[in-house]
């Protein structure tokens, strides 16, 4: 194991152990405020998906290089570092899965609408700090849509549980993990994946569903406007799922 990446890992292990430290100060404040069962429950959850953020991470880290000049790093950077705690957020989102809002108290009822607030805001910085930083990698690139994906998993879900989002929108959670699945066989079968063609509306696509969910999980906003806005948004993100399956297959052609 070569130094550098002994380094990079270090500063994983040192982020994973912050942000462990701040899910058990969330847990206590919860014990105090709350309950014991809130408080017990939300680690357990909470901890667990912060695993799958750092595990997922430390399966790249032979990523961190810039793909047009072949450039490794020695360290993290600032940007992966950010998309980290935005990992980390939606780790804390998880941990009001199978809660009851109306059994909470005003302090946590709101904290999974912060959280996950938060951690869409930082989806558009992220990436600009990296180049900003003049550390873009492809690290970074692959860890910023593996957690889009998982924000937009667990987010829904809880939205879903408190009734904020109509049960239809989990379709939206599954479609990234259908759609690699379905990339993943074709492999497997030995058939071509061809290239996405690049598109901008892509990305603009998943920053809308990020903001909708983020607004639905707010206790003020009535779920009588995010069901429905849901339902519509939900519909342009599916067409472009499927616009983008028909171009890794080879239907529609790059020009």
């Amino acid at each position: 194991m070569s130094v550098t990446s002994t380094k990079i890992r270090r500063e994983l292990y040192k982020q994973g152990a912050l942000g462990t430290a701040f899910l058990v100060l969330i847990s206590t404040t919860l014990g105090f405020l709350d309950s014991a069962k809130l408080a017990t429950s939300f680690l357990i959850i909470s901890g667990i998906s912060w695993c799958y953020v750092l595990a997922n991470c430390h399966g790249k880290l032979h990523l961190n290089f810039d793909l047009k000049s072949e450039r490794h790093f020695q360290k993290l950077g600032i940007g992966n570092r950010l998309t980290l705690t935005r990992g980390l957020l939606i780790g804390a989102t998880a941990g009001f899965i199978g809660t009851d809002p109306s059994t909470l108290s005003k302090f946590a009822v709101f904290l999974p609408a912060i959280f996950y607030t938060v951690a869409a805001i930082g989806d558009a910085l992220d990436g600009y700090i990296a180049r900003v930083t003049m550390q873009t990698t492809q690290l970074g690139s692959e860890l910023d849509n593996e957690l889009d994906a998982f924000g937009l998993l667990i987010a829904p879900v809880l939205a879903v549980l408190w009734d904020k989002l109509h049960f239809t929108y989990l379709i939206v959670s599954a479609a990234f993990y259908v759609f690699r699945l379905g990339i993943n066989l074709r492999k497997h079968q030995g058939k071509p994946v061809y290239e996405l063609i690049p598109n901008r509306f892509r990305r603009r696509l998943a920053g809308y569903q990020m903001g909708l969910v983020a607004t639905s999980l707010w206790a003020p906003i009535p779920a009588e406007l995010t069901k429905p806005v849901g339902v519509l948004l939900m519909i342009p993100l599916l067409i472009r799922f499927l616009l983008d399956w028909l171009q890794i297959s080879g239907r529609i052609k790059k020009k």
